[in-house]
């Protein structure tokens, strides 16, 4: 009861009173007055009985990303899962036990609005607890503003955009833990003019990807002196690239830079041996890091070529090294993505930490927890500024003898770069 209610009865009894004082032939009556009953102060309800924690994910199951979500993204995602598992669960204390981890995960095709769709079924008619997120630029900068509607947080491992970055008022539920195409192109300009390279050809796949990332390298290699001879675009779906290797090839330039997907890298690559296309420096981003990659074309045929990222277990991180060998028993040392898996892996690890450190599970919670706490992850601290994460452990890796090694920035490096790049293997 308020003290303006209080005040009522007490104002009535004075002016009973005072009547009674000035009338004494006539005799009142005082009602009986009774004490308010004490209110309990409100109480926060307790969170409703949990025994799970159920995580969604639309991702690549089929179509032109299934390659790269399978063995960038979905093998360090459900190794973590049952890692978790195996341990029983992560501790909630917000319900006093340890919950296991259940996923619902849908085959998006590669689909914008299928990708779309199927994030909000997992929100919407799965009530999720948190969605883990798709595969490839393209999806991840449709599914964002969905995250931000809902307001669901999630790590993004897979996605290069400088659009996104400028974007971060906008899409304040995803926290992007991938390195992105500035920061790697600082460090390909800085390793271009330390192997002294004049001449350039450039060329990238027609999807977000590409086209994002060689916006953001190319100029700048071409402001660091480097003369761009040739610079091309080529459809997702190419089965012959030759042409446009052979063109470069005639040029004779010192090197070669591609920014496309697995599918699109092995063809590049296939036929760059077959017409005996190989500058000192060829370089491509997502897929070469693959040890499916090197599986192909033997570790003796990619010695030399550089890809986008890196990432090796000589890195000076917390359980990086124990991380690579659960890593490569659980999939196979053929099926390793020596890049990505980190980044996938961490992205898993920021979320378990922010919910065992904040013991709960809710969406705002964490996305708060997530915007202000620095991570220990086996790709080194994790601190989001504007939702970026603002360290690396390497931004150019390159094969030399069956690992792929950090040869750029050059304060990362696990080892030397290897240039000019061996000649391809005789077919």
């Amino acid at each position: 009861m308020s003290k303006k209610l209080l005040f009522i009865p007490l104002a009535l009894l004075l002016a009973i009173s005072l009547v009674a004082i000035g009338c004494p032939t006539t005799p009142t009556t005082t009602p009986p007055t009774t004490t308010p009953p004490t209110t309990a102060p409100p109480t926060t309800p307790a969170p409703p009985a949990k025994d799970e924690i159920v995580l969604g994910q639309a991702i690549s199951l089929s179509g032109p990303y299934a390659l790269g979500a399978l063995v960038t993204q979905l093998a360090p995602t459900d190794m973590w899962i049952d890692e978790v598992n195996n341990a029983g669960g992560l501790y909630v204390e917000d319900y006093g036990k340890q919950l296991p981890l259940r996923l619902i995960r849908y085959d998006d095709t590669g689909d914008t609005g299928t990708c779309v769709n199927l994030v909000e079924k997992l929100i919407v008619d799965d009530k999720v607890d948190f969605v883990l997120g798709p595969y490839s630029t393209a999806l991840w900068f449709a599914t964002s503003p969905v995250f931000a509607q809902y307001k669901y947080p999630t790590v993004a491992p897979t996605v290069d955009s400088l659009q996104l970055i400028n974007m971060w008022q906008e899409i304040p539920y995803t926290f992007v833990i991938l390195n992105q195409p500035p920061e790697k192109a600082a460090a390909m300009v800085d390793l271009a003019k330390e192997l002294d390279i004049k001449t350039m050809v450039a060329a990238h796949h027609q999807d977000l990807h590409g086209i994002e990332y060689a916006q953001g390298v190319v100029p700048a290699l071409v402001g660091a002196g480097i003369d761009l001879l040739l610079y091309k675009s080529f459809p997702l779906d190419a089965t012959d690239l030759s042409p446009l290797l052979k063109e470069m090839k005639a040029l004779n330039p010192d090197a070669a830079w591609f920014f496309a997907y697995p599918d699109q890298n092995i063809l590049l690559t296939k036929q760059s041996m077959e017409i005996g296309f190989n500058p000192k420096l060829w370089y491509s981003t997502i897929g070469i890091a693959f040890s499916p990659y090197k599986e192909i074309f033997t570790a003796a045929g990619v010695e030399g070529v550089m890809g986008a990222g890196a990432w090796n277990p000589k890195v000076p991180y917390t359980g990086a090294q124990d991380f690579w060998d659960r890593m490569t028993a659980y999939v196979g040392p053929e099926n390793t993505d020596w890049y990505g898996n980190a980044y996938c892996y961490s992205a898993n690890q920021v979320l378990e930490q922010a919910i065992v450190e904040t013991g709960s599970l809710d969406p705002e919670v964490i996305r708060n927890a997530m915007a202000t706490m620095t991570f220990d992850t086996v790709i080194g601290p994790v601190k989001f500024v504007n939702q970026f994460n603002i360290q690396s452990p390497g931004e150019v890796g390159q094969w030399q003898n069956g690992e792929f090694e950090i040869i750029a920035a050059a304060s990362k490096r696990t080892a030397q770069p290897e240039y000019p790049k061996p000649a391809w293997p005789t077919p």
